[in-house]
């Protein structure tokens, strides 16, 4: 234990020794930071535009989350039907389906809630 807090505070110290002689103000700026100041001045190419970010996360999730669910459900589903239990078997698939539609039609689990909320309420 000694020992890897000695080399921590050795890590520590040469981290602090190096940032100090390298001060911030003399670096160049990078590729990185031209971005930042170009999103920040408002230039053009789209900077900081967040407009439709939700859109294009459910997109990007949906893209994955489809295979990973199908591929998760098989097995899980083998599984059920090599231990002969026929419920667990059809609850997967059920639940399966469900979020596949979710997923891939999210339109038709709207109009289904929707239907269900104005049936109750």
């Amino acid at each position: 234990m000694p020992r890897r807090i000695a080399i921590c505070l050795t890590l520590a110290t040469l981290l602090l020794g190096v940032g100090a002689l390298a001060p911030l103000d003399d670096l160049p700026i990078g590729t990185a930071q031209a971005a930042v100041n170009k999103s920040l001045s408002g230039g053009g190419g789209g900077g900081g535009n967040v407009s439709g970010a939700g859109d294009r996360l459910g997109k990007l999730l949906s893209g994955w989350a489809v295979p990973v669910l199908t591929v998760l459900a098989g097995c899980l589903l083998i599984g059920a039907l090599a231990s002969r239990n026929i419920g667990a078997g059809v609850g997967i698939v059920v639940i399966t389906l469900l979020g596949l539609i979710f997923l891939l039609s999210p339109q038709s689990i709207e109009s289904l809630a929707k239907g269900i909320a104005n049936t109750v309420f």
